[in-house]
């Protein structure tokens, strides 16, 4: 497919455009008639419809993140009292770090991270809940091997009912609070990580793996 400025050149003032180059310029847009694929939009919001069991409850948003995107920026999605709110994150390969307060205060159900994620800054998923008309909130965390650094807060959310957290082995830093979770009840993380001031509350498991000896 070509760009704007591409195409542009083929119909300069002069120019004798051929059979080719007519066909580039068609197939480069979308006709009306034409049914556009989700898959095809490299960045979408799409608006759902939320639902209690069988009782529609209101909308909420899917996001996914553009294939091209390195970092989100601090506040991006943060919540300010709109109508809907962000109940699930399609995230990009080749993402690297998400910044402070990203996706505070949404109600994302599951967070999974891609395999390219290194840093998630302060407070970037904190206070996961439905703040328009329940009281549903972050189920799952799934951290991807390659992440690095978690910093403070990163995922404290007082309504969340994460049970199982997985940590993975190439986490170096935990910052204060960052997994301070009421329903956690096992956590698995690697040996030598420090999670004392990680806010895992006194009645979690924390199972440190060692290194397995066919590695070493």
């Amino acid at each position: 497919m070509k760009t704007k400025e591409e195409l542009k050149l083929y119909f300069e003032n002069g120019d004798k455009p051929t059979q080719e180059h007519f066909w580039q310029w068609l197939d480069s847009y979308w006709h009306k008639e034409e049914k556009i694929s989700q898959d095809s939009i490299e960045s979408i919001e799409k608006v759902v419809p939320f639902f209690d069991g069988n009782n529609l409850k209101g909308s909420s948003i899917i996001l996914t993140i553009p294939q091209n995107t390195k970092k989100i920026i601090s506040g991006s999605y943060i919540y300010s009292g709109m109508s809907y709110q962000i109940t699930k994150v399609i995230f990009n390969e080749g993402l690297e770090e998400i910044e402070g307060s990203a996706f505070n205060s949404q109600n994302i159900k599951i967070i999974k991270t891609p395999s390219t994620l290194k840093i998630i800054r302060t407070t970037a998923f904190a206070n996961q809940g439905n703040m328009i008309n329940g009281s549903d909130s972050l189920e799952e965390i799934i951290l991807n091997e390659g992440l690095i650094t978690i910093e403070d807060y990163a995922f404290n959310s007082s309504r969340a009912v994460v049970k199982n957290l997985y940590i993975p082995s190439t986490v170096q830093f935990v910052g204060q609070n960052a997994f301070a979770i009421p329903s956690l009840e096992t956590v698995s993380a690697p040996t030598g990580l420090d999670l004392r001031n990680s806010g895992i509350p006194a009645t979690a498991t924390i199972t440190y793996r060692g290194i397995d000896p066919l590695q070493s």
